[in-house]
């Protein structure tokens, strides 16, 4: 299915910045020509004057300045204003794209922005990224305990400094990104409650090995499998296959929490 959208940006409810007006822009800048500009873009002069005096207007700046010189005489430049236009405009279309991607990919998962732009961008040295939200804050001098819930309803703590959780703007019900490492994960066969560890339960759907190491990926419910990588004497502890129900064992002070705020 190629589904595809427009971006319209209003006042008062009439266009101010369409995907023409956008192109029209890109052309003033290469050009430095109203006129060429409009010639590039498929708009007669009049138009393209017309739609430049009417973002120049509305705006809240100026998007072109010009020098008189006649019909097709005169030169054009964006105003920095124009070319931040130009620029959101462009980082907007992109997260429009994802998102529309991402309705047509059932394994997306789409409680957030966040969730969206990490299955399709966010790039990190961490294996594990999950979605969670924020269930209780528990604020502290040094060090704040975060509880979260999983899409699955399982929980995850997180220790983070508090001025970690000043500066991210952390608050109860936000959706947040918990970033760790594979081989920060161990595998347990028994839930230890006593443990102040995180301990996520799930089913073996995947084992990799390379040697000594074993990467083990558990379904814990979520759109990303929690993913561990343990030694082969670790592996042979717990008797390690394909089905089996494990829970993934890391200590809050190791998670990483992203947010978008």
């Amino acid at each position: 299915m190629d589904l595809q959208a427009q971006l319209t940006l209003s006042i008062a409810d009439k266009a101010v910045a369409n995907p023409k007006r956008i192109k029209l822009l890109k052309q003033i800048d290469v050009t430095g020509s109203i006129s060429q500009g409009a010639k590039l873009a498929g708009l007669s002069y009049k138009a393209a004057w017309d739609a430049v005096n009417d973002m120049n207007h509305r705006l809240s700046d100026a998007v072109v300045v010009s020098e008189k010189g006649g019909k097709g005489g005169g030169g054009a430049r964006l105003t920095p204003f124009g070319e931040r236009l130009v620029q959101v405009y462009a980082l907007t279309e992109q997260m429009q794209e994802m998102v529309l991607e991402a309705l047509l990919d059932q394994q997306v998962p789409m409680q957030s922005l966040l969730d969206v732009m990490a299955h399709f961008s966010l790039k990190t040295s961490a294996r594990n990224q999950i979605s969670a939200k924020i269930c209780a804050i528990e604020p502290c001098e040094l060090n704040d305990r975060i509880t979260l819930k999983t899409s699955a309803g399982q929980t995850v703590f997180a220790t983070v400094t508090h001025s970690s959780t000043c500066r991210l703007g952390l608050t109860m019900a936000q959706s947040v990104l918990l970033l760790f490492k594979a081989p920060l994960v161990d595998l347990s066969t028994t839930f230890v409650v006593s443990s102040s560890d995180n301990q996520l339960e799930g089913e073996v759907i995947a084992i990799k090995t390379n040697g000594n190491s074993f990467e083990v990926s558990l379904d814990i419910g979520t759109p990303e499998p929690l993913y561990a990588s343990i030694t082969r004497q670790r592996a042979d502890e717990i008797e390690l296959s394909q089905g089996q129900r494990l829970y993934g064992v890391f200590k809050p002070e190791q998670v990483i929490i992203a947010s978008m705020s």
